[in-house]
């Protein structure tokens, strides 16, 4: 029986110094029912003996802004009660250029505390097999050994020129042999078999230390589960990792597929699926198909949907400035004025909708409308409405609002022998859907 786990984010939280807000979006029910189904999946004891614990990989899919950060700082500091968590902020670690090592630390640091167990405990020692897959030592590693035990290089046997090779040896581009380190020439297949020795023994060595590793992990789990009685699965969550590099991004991932697959542990990877697969297009070629591949990654995709912008800017935005007694005692007039700074938020959000602006756009306009009025002087007059709308068009056309701002915008069209002039009103009638047409502002006022 998977345990029903409640959460409630109806109430402001800090979580390490960072102070989260009550949820006004109202995700909490999807990070609700997203846990009955990773807990389901990575452990339920109805099934056969064997089959109770199961890795799964879900793609928590948003656009950047949207709030995933938000959604997986809440979810998984709720989840701890209940189960081992662990959260991985992939852009904060992507100078590191092993995507494993940046895992396995956070793994060890968050486990261990939320086992109550010191740094030097022997519980949670990092395998020595490990040092076998760490991504910065192996190449020079595998150089010099190679070089130490067969006494030939082997970047310079890659680099040697295929068409210089003369009856199983090497030659220069003058036709003389190329001599290992005790003068004798050096003999490709002989070179070739060692290679493969040597590969396959680093392949073995590799695939143990691998081995090693997933039992360690999930030896850590155990003993948080053990000690401070919460249960299976345990939840890593990924964040950020459409932010990083698109090479770190990339191999992040195959790590999470091809290492961590470990029963008994979930993993939650949050991305703007559409920028990670620029990302992956920028590692692979223009004509690499992206979606397929990182199809082969998640177990599913849940996407976030798309949260209402006024709900969504009451959150991310100061509104305060917004509100009748701040304009009044610094003396701004505001059309329209309201003295409910949320009906002037909503204003905001209704031509923030109408030019379809992402979400990390709408708080960036909105930051900008209440920066120009904080930055005003007394006795300022200004349109909000006709602010936002500008800045919407400079997001979307910078040429466009350069000339709209400098009065020099016009259109001239040849029609025959005639040339029709469109100016700025009639083309604003055309430059938003028709669906934008007929959104309510609201504006309150004294008659008298």
């Amino acid at each position: 029986m998977v345990k029903q786990v409640e959460l409630d984010w109806s109430q402001g939280k800090t979580i390490e110094k960072e102070y989260f807000p009550e949820d006004k979006l109202g995700r909490v029910k999807y990070a609700t029912f997203l846990t009955k189904l990773l807990a389901s999946q990575g452990f339920d004891e109805v099934r056969d003996t064997d089959d109770q614990k199961r890795n799964y990989v879900l793609n928590l899919n948003a656009e950047w802004g949207a709030g995933k950060t938000y959604f997986l700082k809440r979810w998984s500091e709720d989840l701890k009660e209940h189960y081992p968590v662990v959260y991985v902020d992939a852009w904060k670690k992507d100078y590191s250029d092993d995507p494993l090592m940046t895992v396995i630390s956070s793994i060890i640091d968050q486990l261990r505390k939320q086992a109550g167990k010191d740094k030097d405990s022997p519980e949670f020692k990092v395998p020595r097999k490990l040092i076998g897959l760490l991504k910065a030592a192996a190449p020079g590693i595998g150089r010099g050994l190679f070089k130490r035990y067969v006494g030939i290089d082997p970047v310079e046997v890659m680099n040697a020129d295929s068409d210089n090779i003369n009856i199983g040896n090497i030659v220069d581009e003058n036709g003389n042999e190329v001599e290992d380190k005790d003068g004798n020439p050096i003999d490709m297949s002989f070179a070739a078999s060692e290679a493969v020795k040597y590969l396959i023994n680093e392949h073995d060595a590799k695939s143990a230390a691998i081995d090693s590793l997933k039992t360690s992990v999930f030896e850590w789990v155990s003993a948080v589960v053990g000690i401070r009685r919460k249960e299976l699965p345990a939840f890593i969550f990924i964040d950020e990792l459409d932010r990083c590099r698109p090479s770190y991004a990339v191999e992040m991932l195959e790590t999470i597929k091809h290492i961590f697959d470990i029963d008994g542990v979930v993993f939650v990877v949050a991305i703007d699926t559409e920028q990670l697969q620029h990302a992956v297009k920028a590692v692979y070629g223009e004509g690499f198909n992206a979606k397929m591949y990182l199809s082969r990654f998640f177990n599913s995709r849940y996407s976030l949907k798309a949260p209402n912008l006024e709900s969504f800017l009451e959150v991310h935005s100061d509104a305060t400035k917004l509100s009748g007694d701040y304009l009044r005692d610094h003396d701004i007039k505001v059309l329209p004025f309201n003295d409910d700074e949320k009906t002037t938020l909503k204003n905001i959000s209704v031509i923030l909708d109408a030019f379809k602006v992402s979400a990390r756009t709408a708080i960036q306009i909105t930051d900008r409308v209440i920066a120009t009025i904080v930055n005003m002087p007394k006795g300022s007059k200004i349109d909000i409405l006709m602010l936002t709308t500008l800045l919407c068009i400079k997001d979307k056309d910078s040429c466009l609002f350069d000339e709209i701002v400098s009065g020099k915008f016009e259109r001239v069209e040849q029609n025959g022998e005639k040339k029709k002039t469109t100016y700025l009103n009639e083309f604003l009638e055309n430059y938003l859907p028709e669906r934008s047409y007929k959104r309510h502002i609201e504006m309150s006022f004294d008659p008298q």
